[in-house]
């Protein structure tokens, strides 16, 4: 009986082991961490529409230069099938959120932001996404001077 089950282990392993070597890898996921919130305002230099995350639609990807020290953030916004607004090259968009370095570059993941005078919540204040569960119709949108 040990013998039987030692070898089906074997084989169950090593079937595992050479159907994941097989996958290509995945990249490595960044979450939202509240300990690392910055709060930038500039000018969108590039609005790209790619695949961020394995199985999931493209994201809106902004590239966003500081107006104060002109360095350059590559912000994510949402899926791209959950937002609603139009943004143009050389307009002014102000951002919160998460910072992370990937590959020498400053990322951003977008909590909100403040576009023509109107606050976008992209996501809550612990960094949970506003589109789980049904979509934009949970994005908050205000105007105001709370950011």
């Amino acid at each position: 009986m040990k013998k039987g089950l030692s070898l089906f282990i074997m084989v169950y392993l090593l079937g595992f082991w050479s159907f994941s070597s097989d996958q290509e890898p995945q990249k490595p996921l960044h979450f939202y961490n509240v300990d690392t919130e910055k709060k930038i305002k500039g000018t969108i230099q590039e609005i790209i529409m790619e695949p961020r995350y394995k199985d999931s639609s493209p994201f809106l990807i902004i590239r966003l230069e500081e107006k104060k020290t002109h360095q350059k953030f590559i912000v994510e916004v949402s899926p791209v099938r959950f937002f609603t607004h139009d943004f143009h090259k050389g307009e002014e968009l102000e951002v919160v959120g998460s910072l992370y370095s990937k590959e020498g570059s400053q990322n951003i993941i977008a909590r909100q932001m403040r576009f023509r005078g109107e606050i976008i919540i992209l996501r809550d204040k612990h960094g949970f996404p506003a589109w789980r569960g049904g979509g934009m119709k949970h994005q908050k949108r205000r105007k105001g001077k709370e950011f």
